[in-house]
């Protein structure tokens, strides 16, 4: 193109526009900034979904077990299996209105309520008792250590798990739900027998 004097054209429609090159990188920014917000909530969603599953599941034993120390009421309810109970927890709204309604039931004095349970849970799910773990013929809870005593890095140690977590009222009970496999007792327990 040439500008000379006199003509009519502006010079300055000859300049480049950087405009949409930095328009399109905030439109970027603000997509991967709205995808990462999206994965985060989806993975919260997904923990939250993991933490309520369990929480039902054991809102459910806990119908089931008051089903069977009062038959009587557990007949009035219905509730004769797993199954059943799970639907009473889902029917009262969920397993906090389910576990609060069997502490306002009650039930012997001795046995460990709901919410001791769920807070020997939570206690055991922070990180320096992330190593707990449970025997599974005893039922003994140690955790594993690293072994000062030899210096390598992997060389891992059991150790019992204190005495003031072990004595917490629910402790036993919570142990007894993490055991990884089940014992010929247990399933004689809910009426069901191991088939060789």
């Amino acid at each position: 193109m040439a500008f000379q004097t006199g003509t009519r054209v502006d010079p300055r429609l000859g300049a480049l526009d950087f405009s949409g090159f930095t328009s399109a990188a905030t439109i970027q920014a603000q997509g991967m900034a709205q995808m990462g917000a999206a994965i985060g909530g989806a993975i919260q969603a997904s923990k939250q979904k993991k933490q309520d599953k369990a929480l039902n599941e054991a809102a459910s034993a806990m119908v089931l077990n008051y089903a069977k120390a009062n038959p009587e009421a557990g007949g009035q309810l219905g509730i004769e299996s797993l199954e059943d109970a799970k639907v009473a927890v889902k029917t009262l709204g969920g397993a906090k209105p389910a576990m609060s309604l069997l502490m306002e039931l009650g039930g012997s004095s001795d046995a460990p309520t709901a919410s001791e349970i769920t807070s020997v849970a939570r206690l055991l799910e922070r990180p320096e008792f992330g190593k707990i773990e449970f025997d599974e013929t005893t039922g003994e809870a140690f955790m594993k250590v690293p072994n000062k005593e030899t210096l390598r890095p992997f060389d891992k140690r059991r150790v019992p798990v204190p005495e003031a977590i072990q004595s917490m009222p629910g402790f036993d009970e919570y142990a007894e739900m993490q055991r990884t496999t089940s014992k010929p007792q247990d399933f004689e327990k809910m009426g069901m027998r191991v088939v060789e």
